[in-house]
């Protein structure tokens, strides 16, 4: 299989190019055969794994509107130039224009219409548009999660005509995290880098434990420079500076081994496309404590403690469930989290993609002389 893959949209190193970094790392290992041909940016610095042709295109000074002209110009000449049987998107956001060849979009969440209040209503516009236009246009969507397929599916009940499969993210990379330290002091972890993750009821619950002495010290971890300086201030009106700790954004190195040496994993997000930290705490037979949002609950499959509401108390009451799991529940729920690896979430994805191909085949047949 020959495919040309629209990364233009990555930038740096986040959540969506840590994806698709091992999506492909394990594409190659599983089908050494495919062809994968990866368009970036230069601000495009993820590990590009071996196996994979990098195309670097000059984006220009104003990366938006040079993303704009590459998927309408360079994009479908690859494609044409490549012989491509299918082009995949990493966002929905891909070209416009006519291809060559069926396209793919892989759908992460609809977190900006079903917690519009988590965005700025440019964000929110944008996405709307973009979004709608790469839904319509797509040949086959792949989504890393049920959850997402059916919030797709929900939204727009004309995509049951199409190819719309999901593909689970992985989370044997964790596997090669730095073991966690076992002279370690017990503390539990959890993640400040956007409102969905609940950061401020965290800390409330941690009030709420301190009173029922059995309390962890906490690590807050992905905490913008603004977000560090509120959230303190509320660690201090609490009394709580001895048992919190605010950290900024950190190094892969260092929020690895953070995260592998945690005794807890405190995941109280109100959305998730997937739920990827719940997954790595399994794998690493840590006790986890998660909503009842529907991404985490396909995700942990009944391995994890579960806040019965959103109050402090309700937190709390996770929390000390969590704590008190045995041996048995988390070996049990490693178990469960070893089904997810990124080489099922390439063969998933490549499943759909050879739909795409064999229906444009069948509607578009070419014929010997």
């Amino acid at each position: 299989m020959r495919i040309v893959i629209d990364g233009l949209p990555l930038r740096g190193v986040n959540s969506t190019s840590i994806v698709i970094e091992h999506l492909l790392g394990a594409w190659v290992d599983r089908d050494p055969a495919d062809e994968l041909h990866l368009l970036t940016g230069p601000e495009c610095t993820f590990p590009i794994p071996p196996g994979v042709t990098l195309h670097r295109v000059d984006l220009g000074s104003r990366h938006y509107l040079g993303r704009l002209r590459a998927q309408a110009t360079v994009l479908p000449r690859t494609c044409r130039e490549l012989d491509a049987e299918v082009m995949l998107g990493v966002l929905p956001t891909t070209a416009i224009g006519p291809l060559p060849c069926p396209r793919a979009i892989i759908a992460w969440d609809l977190r900006h219409e079903l917690r519009p209040a988590q965005f700025a209503r440019k964000t929110r516009v944008l996405r709307r548009i973009s979004f709608d236009i790469g839904f319509r246009q797509a040949d086959a969507i792949v989504t890393i999660s049920e959850r997402t397929r059916d919030d797709l599916l929900a939204s727009r009940p004309w995509l049951r005509k199409r190819i719309v499969r999901a593909a689970q993210l992985g989370g044997d990379h964790a596997d090669r995290w730095p073991a966690g330290d076992p002279s370690a002091s017990p503390y539990a972890i959890t993640f400040g880098q956007w409102g969905n993750k609940n950061v401020s009821l965290v800390v409330d619950a941690w009030a709420t434990l301190r009173t029922r002495a059995e309390v962890l010290p906490l690590v807050i971890v992905g905490l913008s420079r603004e977000s560090k300086a509120v959230l303190e201030e509320k660690v201090r009106k609490l009394g709580l500076g001895e048992l919190v700790t605010a950290l900024p954004w950190l190094s892969d190195e260092e929020f690895q081994a953070r995260f592998s040496s945690a005794s807890l994993v405190v995941f109280p997000s109100d959305f998730e496309g997937f739920g990827l930290p719940a997954v790595e705490a399994m794998r690493l037979g840590i006790p986890v404590v998660v909503t009842a949002d529907p991404a985490l609950l396909e995700v942990t499959g009944g391995h994890a403690a579960v806040m019965r509401g959103w109050e402090p108390d309700d937190l709390a009451n996770a929390v000390s469930e969590a704590q008190a799991l045995g041996p048995e529940a988390l070996d049990a729920a490693r178990k469960h989290a070893a089904r997810f690896t990124w080489a099922r979430t390439a063969a998933l994805t490549r499943s759909a993609l050879a739909e795409a191909i064999a229906a444009d085949q069948l509607h578009h047949p070419v014929f010997s002389t």
